[in-house]
């Protein structure tokens, strides 16, 4: 009898906690509608040890509630350190969340009434 052995996280990023400069945004192609873009993004990734390195990140697939980012924001990624890979900390970052950027936008106005 043959076994098969399935070796779980073999390959597994291990993602840590990182922030990055927004540099520039760059609309990579459209939808043939031309109505929705993809978008990659070259950002200045300053990890927890103080280092800081140009990365490219891609558009989070599978995800809907992300705002895109413009040149000059601060966000929050995460880095593999192996591999260089960078992405978007979008559970992490109210401000890379639609809903986390109109609760803001709405807490801001309350606040500039005196609420």
């Amino acid at each position: 009898m043959e076994h098969t052995v399935l070796m779980f996280g073999i390959g597994k990023k291990a993602w840590e906690p990182a922030e990055a400069t927004i540099v520039l945004v760059n609309i990579k192609k459209v939808s043939s509608d031309g109505l929705t873009p993809t978008r990659e993004w070259a950002a200045d990734v300053r990890r927890a040890d103080g280092s800081v390195t140009r990365a490219k990140i891609d558009e989070p697939r599978w995800v809907t509630d992300f705002w895109p980012p413009d040149a000059g924001n601060v966000v929050k990624v995460e880095i593999d350190p192996a591999s260089g890979a960078v992405r978007f900390d979008v559970k992490n970052d109210p401000q890379l969340s639609v809903k986390g950027r109109e609760k803001a936008q709405s807490d801001a106005f309350k606040a500039a009434l005196g609420e």
